[in-house]
């Protein structure tokens, strides 16, 4: 049996996500601070992420993140959006805008992603299915209004973690939006066709002081 790779699994993900939203640099008890992971496994990731070279050393204890799009990358190998995530599809009885408004002003916890939150911030985002984080599909199907499909149009996609919801963006209407670098990590691991997650790529490198804290 092959060892677990220490940048799989949800703190993994945290401490990741940490080190892609934030344009920092970073302590051990930083990223405890932050992330919540306990020090012992931030050392061992960022132990990993060092030796192959997705961080660097700035001083004694202090890193930063050469390349976003390379970390960013390099954890799609270890999370993937069409085989980590539980996904079941669904349409709506009232049309696409009537639900986003109704998901906006429910209590359901959620963060949408997939082509819809990637289109906020890259117009030119190709379209494909609305993807909503939600922690209990069903139950937030009865609250949306909601009935099952067989086509991928309307996605509920129920996550092993919180790490989703972390840094999500609020609107105006107060929709949730998964935060950027969730959302492309979803368009490039499954959410969308493969050409889906350009545009926002570009955008991100483009304008990486609207996105990175």
């Amino acid at each position: 049996m092959s060892a677990v790779s220490p940048l799989a699994g949800d703190a993994a993900s945290l401490i990741i996500r940490a080190l892609l939203d934030f344009r920092s640099l970073w302590t051990t008890h930083d990223l405890v601070t932050t992330t919540g992971v306990p020090a012992q496994t931030i050392r061992r990731v960022v132990n990993r992420l060092e030796r192959e070279e997705l961080i660097e050393r700035q001083a004694p204890g202090v890193v930063a993140v050469p390349s976003w799009l390379t970390l960013l990358r390099r954890w799609n190998e270890e999370v993937r959006f069409s085989r980590d995530v539980r996904q079941t599809y669904w349409r709506s009885k009232h049309g696409a805008q009537p639900l986003l408004d109704r998901v906006a002003t429910s209590p359901v916890r959620h963060a949408v992603s997939g082509t819809y939150a990637a289109h906020v911030w890259a117009p030119e985002t190709p379209a494909g299915p609305t993807v909503i984080y939600t922690p209990d599909a069903r139950a937030a199907a009865a609250v949306w209004e909601l009935v099952p499909a067989r086509g991928r149009a309307l996605i509920l996609a129920e996550p092993s973690g919180d790490v989703v919801y972390t840094r999500s963006r609020k609107t105006d209407s107060g929709l949730r939006l998964a935060a950027p670098a969730q959302v492309l990590a979803d368009l490039l691991t499954g959410a969308a066709s493969a050409d889906a997650a350009e545009p926002l790529t570009h955008w991100m490198l483009q304008h990486e002081l609207e996105w990175r804290y």
